[in-house]
């Protein structure tokens, strides 16, 4: 097979097999007679592209959350694009499993996890034949109970104005570990992080500005280790937030 770019005649002389796809090596007439010299050039980018508009990057989450409790079972759920038919889920930059799966997606169940082994960072990628998609934006499944149990308050609150902008405070308890440590704010019942923010002490706040009827609900609040192992605190008590008056 040959190609003409810029007027020249290319040859393919190698297909090689890789983790995107077909990557081409082509050479030009002339280096094919020189020994000793390799001027040959892959083409990778026009490869990767074109690979990319075919399987874009999949999603990749977990049910019920990514925060669980320590010896619970959880779900994380790779969405590709219609016609996927193969998942990897890896860990930590290692591959952990491989499924074929007909429905675009692959559930990946981890049970009754542990805050060593699995409170880890995952991604996943999809594929169909053997082609592969990116990797997926990083998942950090916490894993609770490692820590005391931090304080939670709002300020001001719990009835709030529509309008008004709203503090929800999380302070971790004295003696408790705080380094490497960051705050995530939760949905009191399905523990689903809502905002995640760095410290600069024992304590943060989280701010919900210009509040509304959406904004009315149950909260809590964990700290957690931002690097793997992302072993985290028991959940805070549970703060009630109810806006008044606003009927949007």
């Amino acid at each position: 097979m040959d190609i003409t770019q810029d007027g020249e005649q290319l040859f393919l002389t190698k297909v090689i097999l890789k983790d995107f796809g077909f990557h081409y090596q082509l050479c030009t007439k002339e280096s094919l007679w020189k020994k000793g010299n390799d001027p040959c050039r892959l083409c990778l980018h026009c490869e990767v592209r074109a690979q990319t508009e075919i399987f874009p990057r999949p999603t990749l989450w977990a049910l019920p959350s990514p925060v669980v409790a320590k010896g619970a079972d959880v779900t994380l759920r790779c969405q590709g694009q219609l016609g996927s038919d193969r998942f990897q889920l890896w860990k930590d930059g290692e591959l952990r499993e491989e499924r074929n799966d007909s429905w675009s997606q692959a559930d990946f169940v981890l049970r009754k996890v542990d805050d060593e082994r699995d409170a880890r960072s995952y991604r996943c990628r999809s594929g169909k034949g053997p082609l592969w998609s990116e990797y997926s934006e990083p998942l950090a499944l916490m894993v609770t109970g490692a820590f005391s149990t931090p304080n939670i308050g709002t300020s001001p609150g719990p009835l709030i104005s529509p309008g008004k902008t709203v503090t929800i405070w999380c302070q971790i308890p004295e003696q408790s570990p705080t380094q490497d440590c960051s705050f995530a704010l939760l949905d009191a019942k399905s523990l689903e992080p809502l905002l995640l923010q760095i410290p600069a002490g024992l304590r943060t706040e989280f701010s919900l500005p210009s509040v509304r009827a959406k904004d009315t609900g149950s909260y809590r609040c964990i700290y957690y280790k931002k690097t793997p192992p992302h072993r985290a605190s028991h959940p805070s008590p549970v703060v009630e937030l109810t806006v008044l008056g606003d009927c949007s």
